[in-house]
């Protein structure tokens, strides 16, 4: 059974940095640890002592620290933990951090429109999930901070290596070299949103497939088809075909949808694309499936219904390969939930008062470390909840939980007779964390409440620690 306390896990993630003076690994796994515990976006609302504040400002703004070292090791560890998986899935998206810079001295630059002023850094993330949707790791970052100078050329002039499409082409290439070192058997299923529907990415995924892994993008075109007729378009092939099944979709509340059982009705083909790179007008065949699911019946009023039309190279022989393919796209979003329990949720790295670009990225790294943990554990809670909790709680956490949350001592002592499950012990802390129900909330517990009700746990169990050891 393998260690869960924050010590342990900080030791799996960074313990594997390579400094050129080592004795900065001791000081990044405790830091890691101690995020783990008390995660916040300000240094100062994590490390509590006068002496852990200067230690975590002394690695973050020292040049003998490496922000690609620390993300070298936090890759390598999730690859480690694929090894043996036939396949993972691998969602990949980029996000934008938006940062204080009064001054504009710490080496930011533009986000969003350039009329609003927002200044901070671009990064494209590769998260890692198990084939049931568990959240690994982060197996890349790319990193990046747009130019203040407005683009002198159309973007239709530019070689992709010049346009931000280069760092998702850049996120795959990192992600297969990591998981061929340290996991050379496991197959990686890169998933890609619409922004993903671009003529390099699609024929540098094909490369991909040739050393084995699969890829999906979301078609965002009308995507020209080769025909033995002649030119064709990718919906016009698609609706010409039969529906091959349907598929149930789970479908969460969020702003501007409501939570249903959406049923799609799934369409499918093999295709071969007439891309064209625009900057020299050359045409490229690209031989690839089709899968096209559309929602039936069960779009709420006022709803658009899903309407998903992917591009893939993984075999579609079968109605199970295709219903992968969708289950295997809805997965997705699990990125979008990371960055949000990165960005604004549990972790709040966009709060932080760094003052240089090098700080923010090396603090980010950690804290991106520790979203992965809060969301690997409320996706088990939901996907696997029979699970004991001690395959992610250490037993000091889970008689912490259970001393909080129970009122009463016969309840606690029936509550710690036997190992409780995972989804006991993390709507525990969910409870502990402010979490209302369902009813109230409407869904299961998400990463803010859990963050919060770590805290609370984690500090009840370093004092049931010092008191054992009195």
């Amino acid at each position: 059974m393998r260690e869960t306390s924050p010590s342990a896990w900080a030791f799996e993630e960074f313990g594997g940095a390579r400094f050129q003076d080592r004795r900065w690994r001791p000081r990044l796994v405790q830091m890691a640890a101690r995020a783990a515990r008390r995660p916040a976006g300000r240094v100062t609302e994590t490390f509590v002592s006068s002496a852990e504040r200067q230690g975590a400002y002394g690695l973050l703004e020292s040049d003998a620290v490496g922000s690609d070292e620390m993300g070298h090791a936090l890759f390598e560890a999730c690859a480690r933990r694929c090894a043996g998986e036939a396949y993972v899935v691998c969602p990949i998206d980029g996000t934008s951090l938006t940062l204080t810079d009064v001054e504009r001295h710490k080496g930011f630059g533009p986000i969003g429109s350039r009329a609003e002023g927002a200044r901070g850094l671009k990064v494209m993330n590769a998260m890692v999930l198990s084939a049931d949707g568990v959240p690994i790791g982060i197996s890349s970052q790319q990193w990046w901070t747009r130019s203040d100078a407005r683009r002198s050329q159309h973007r239709d002039e530019l070689r992709p290596d010049q346009k931000e499409i280069q760092h998702w082409l850049d996120a795959m290439e990192q992600t297969r070299k990591v998981m061929a070192t340290c996991a050379p058997s496991t197959r990686c299923w890169f998933q890609l949103d619409r922004e993903g529907d671009a003529w390099p990415l699609l024929s540098k995924a094909v490369e991909a497939g040739l050393d084995g892994h699969w890829f999906t993008i979301r078609a965002s075109h009308r995507r020209r088809v080769l025909r033995p007729s002649g030119r064709s378009d990718l919906q016009t092939v698609l609706a010409q075909e039969e529906a091959k099944t349907r598929y149930s979709l789970e479908v969460r509340a969020g702003a501007r949808r409501q939570a249903r059982i959406a049923t799609l009705e799934v369409r499918a083909c093999k295709v071969i694309l007439d891309v064209r790179d625009k900057r020299t007008s050359k045409r490229s065949a690209i031989e690839l499936n089709a899968v096209q699911a559309v929602e039936c019946g069960t779009t709420p009023a006022g709803e658009k219904p899903i309407v998903w039309t992917l591009l893939t190279n993984r075999p579609i022989n079968t109605i199970a390969d295709l219903t992968d393919v969708i289950s295997a796209y809805s997965m997705r979003w699990r990125i979008e939930e990371l960055h949000r329990t990165w960005k604004s949720g549990a972790c709040g790295v966009e709060e932080n008062q760094l003052r240089s670009t090098s700080a923010v990225i090396k603090w980010a790294t950690i804290l991106i470390a520790v979203a992965v943990r809060i969301e690997r554990i409320k996706q088990l809670s939901r996907a696997q909840p029979d699970r004991p909790a001690t395959d992610e709680f250490s037993p000091v956490e889970i008689k912490a939980a259970a001393l909080l949350y129970f009122d009463k001592a016969a309840k606690r002592k029936a509550a710690l007779a036997a190992v409780p499950t995972l989804a006991d012990v993390t709507l525990w802390i969910a409870y502990l964390g402010g979490y209302t129900g369902k009813t109230s909330s409407g869904g299961p517990p998400g990463s803010i409440t859990l963050a919060r009700g770590l805290k609370e746990v984690r500090a009840a169990a370093r004092a049931l620690q010092a008191l054992a050891s009195d």
